[in-house]
C-alpha cells in the first residue's frame, strides 16, 4: 500500500497508529528482515509482507441491472484500481479490501440485505446510471434520500460517461449536430431521426448506446460553446469522464485506506499467531507479536 497509506479519519474500534517495528517493516517491505535468514519464519513473513503491499482491491456489488460491469470498468480506467466485478474469479473477490455497492435507484430489500452482509467500515455506495435521470440534480436528490434511508453517504455517478471513448468520426458527427443547433429531446427516442437502417439513424443509435442522452446533451453544449474541453475527441472524452462523478470517488477510497491498513496489519499478526501455534520459530514469532501495533 506504500505511500497511499494514511491515518483513517474515523478509525475502526481498536485501531491506533502503528509505530512498532512490525508495522514499519511491513510498510517498507522488510518483514522477513526482522528475523535471521535461517529462521523458518522467513517464508511466512515474506508471504505476509507481499500480501500487505498488494494493490488496493475493490469488489463491485449490487443488484443485477444496476450497471455493475460498467462500474467495474470505470474504476479500472479512471482510478486505476484492481477491481473484481460480478461473475469474475471468486478467489479474487476473497481478497477484496473495499466493496462498492451500486444502486439503480432508491434502495430495495435486496440492497439492504447485501449491505448488511458486508464490512460496514469498508463500503462505498453509489447511485449509478445518473445519466438516466431527468437531470443530474434529480439523480442527486435520489442519492440524498437514499443516503438518509441507508445511513451512509451515496455518491452520484454515471459509469457510462466515465467510460466514454468517442472516436474522431463520432466527434465530427457531434460537431455537425451542434452546428445544426440540434438539441437532445426530453425523450431519447425522438433523437432517432431518419429511416430505420439509414446512416443517420445508425449514427444516432451508436451515440445513445455509447454516451446516452445526458452525454450527448453535454457534448453538444460544450461543442456549441467552442469550449477547450471539446477541442477534439480526446478532449471531449476527458470532459465527459470528469463529469461522470467517478474521478471524485478517489477521495472516498482515500478516506478508507486507513481501515484497509488496519485489517492488513491484522492479517500479518494472524499469520504470526498461526506460525507460533504450530511451533514455527515460536520465540521470534511471539517477540514480534509483543512489539505492539494492532490487536
Amino acid at each position: 500500500m506504500g505511500a497511499n497509506v494514511r491515518t483513517p479519519t474515523n478509525p475502526p474500534p481498536g485501531w491506533r497508529p502503528s509505530h512498532d517495528s512490525l508495522s514499519a517493516a511491513a510498510e517498507q517491505g522488510g518483514l522477513a528482515d526482522l528475523v535471521e535468514p535461517s529462521s523458518p519464519l522467513v517464508p511466512v513473513l515474506a508471504a505476509a509482507g507481499q500480501r500487505f503491499l498488494r494493490p488496493l482491491h475493490v469488489q463491485v456489488v449490487g443488484r443485477p441491472g444496476a450497471g455493475r460491469d460498467t462500474m467495474a470498468r470505470a474504476l479500472r480506467e479512471r482510478l486505476a484500481l484492481t477491481v473484481t466485478g460480478p461473475g469474475e474469479d471468486p478467489r479474487a473477490a476473497a481478497d477484496a479490501d473495499l466493496w462498492l455497492h451500486v444502486l439503480a435507484g432508491p434502495p430495495r430489500r435486496a440492497d439492504h440485505e447485501l449491505l448488511s452482509s458486508l464490512p460496514a467500515d469498508r463500503i462505498i455506495v453509489v447511485l449509478g446510471k445518473a445519466d438516466t435521470h431527468p437531470d443530474w440534480e434529480a439523480a442527486t436528490d435520489v442519492a440524498r434520500r437514499s443516503s438518509t434511508h441507508l445511513g451512509l453517504p451515496v455518491h452520484v455517478v454515471s459509469q457510462l460517461l466515465a467510460c466514454a471513448d468517442l472516436d474522431a468520426a463520432e466527434f465530427d458527427a457531434l460537431t455537425r449536430l451542434a452546428a445544426e443547433r440540434t438539441e437532445m429531446p426530453s425523450m431519447a427516442g425522438r433523437f432517432l431521426v431518419g429511416a430505420p437502417g439509414s446512416a443517420e439513424r445508425l449514427l444516432r443509435q451508436g451515440l445513445l448506446r455509447r454516451i446516452d442522452a445526458h452525454g450527448i446533451s453535454t457534448a453538444l453544449r460544450l461543442i456549441a460553446e467552442e469550449s477547450a474541453e471539446a477541442a477534439d475527441a480526446d478532449a471531449l472524452n476527458r470532459a465527459l469522464h470528469a463529469r461522470s462523478g467517478v474521478p471524485q470517488l478517489g477521495a472516498a477510497f482515500g478516506d478508507r485506506v486507513g481501515r484497509v491498513r488496519f485489517w492488513r496489519e491484522v492479517e500479518v499478526r494472524a499469520e504470526l499467531e498461526r506460525a507460533a501455534a504450530r511451533g514455527c520459530d515460536r520465540v521470534n514469532a511471539e517477540r514480534l507479536l509483543a512489539a505492539g501495533g494492532v490487536g
